[in-house]
């Protein structure tokens, strides 16, 4: 039984990935409450310079706006972090049935990436959404650096419970 609940944590946050791509654009813009709450000079003074592409849209002040540009950012930070989250669980359930070192590693980014995958599906699929390769890069990289964090304090932990037991 124990090994069953192990996997609640992976189930939560692949259940909040799962929920927050159902919702449509429409009902999570944070535009407005930016616009609202945002001093807009700070940034155009500040970030009027940054520049580049993501996909086929260029990501800018001059082209979107302060509020659409910063809604970008916010929205790519919480792919790293839900990911990271996936990726650190995921690692650590895998640790704890025995997997271990760079198979634990290569089969945790392989299942954070897969459901990555099938999370930009899932998105083209909700209205108003749309999936794209690029964000699976991101996820990712985010899972990537949680499955690294991970395995380092599991590590650290393993060794210092060693050098303990000496």
């Amino acid at each position: 039984m124990k090994k069953v609940w192990i996997w609640l944590p992976v189930l939560i946050i692949a259940g909040v990935i799962f929920i927050s791509s159902s919702i449509p654009y429409d009902k999570q813009n944070l535009q407005p409450l930016l616009r609202a709450y945002v001093n807009q000079d700070f940034f155009i003074r500040w970030f009027s310079g940054v520049n580049f592409m993501y996909g086929t849209k260029e990501i800018s002040i001059a082209n979107l706006g302060v509020p659409a540009f910063l809604e970008f950012f916010i929205r790519k930070a919480a792919h790293l972090i839900s990911y990271f989250l996936l990726g650190f669980v995921l690692c650590r359930v895998l640790w704890m049935l025995k997997l271990k070192g760079w198979r634990n590693a290569v089969l945790s980014l392989f299942l954070a990436v897969l459901y990555a995958s099938s999370d930009e599906l899932h998105q083209m699929y909700t209205a108003r959404r749309n999936g794209m390769m690029l964000d699976v890069w991101l996820d990712g990289f985010g899972a990537a650096c949680g499955i690294l964090v991970a395995l380092w304090m599991l590590k650290s932990r393993h060794s210092a419970s060693v050098a303990y037991k000496s």
